[in-house]
């Protein structure tokens, strides 16, 4: 089911544990869909400035300058070492489902191994 959150000149579309942000966007204000991860959802509405950043981050894969990247250092921390996706499963809403599809194979490897 299709849950739709409303922000101030922006929405996010949760669906199936995926979430995309979507605004107005060009000379015809078509919309635009990003995807997002629950975090960045979770930021988007504490604040415009907040909510500026994600659709900045989301259209271009980088934070705008002068943003705090503790968020970028922890999510390449667990990607490389992504047994943490399991042993600390609150690391999960740093990815999009498709990051996690990725990442959740090599967890689960990492930690057979290690159990070896």
């Amino acid at each position: 089911m299709e849950k739709i959150h409303r922000g101030d000149g922006f929405a996010i579309i949760e669906k199936d544990g995926e979430y995309q942000i979507s605004w107005a966007q060009g000379p015809y204000n078509e919309p635009v869909f990003y995807p997002i991860s629950k975090q960045n959802m979770d930021k988007a509405f504490k604040s415009n400035q907040d909510a500026h950043e994600v659709m900045i981050y989301a259209e271009t894969g980088h934070w705008p300058s002068g943003v705090d990247e503790e968020v970028e250092i922890k999510k390449a921390f667990v990607q490389k070492f992504p047994e943490l996706l399991l042993k600390v499963p609150e690391n999960q809403d740093l990815f999009t489902k498709s990051e996690l599809d990725e990442l959740l194979p090599l967890a689960k490897q990492s930690l057979q191994e290690s159990d070896d």
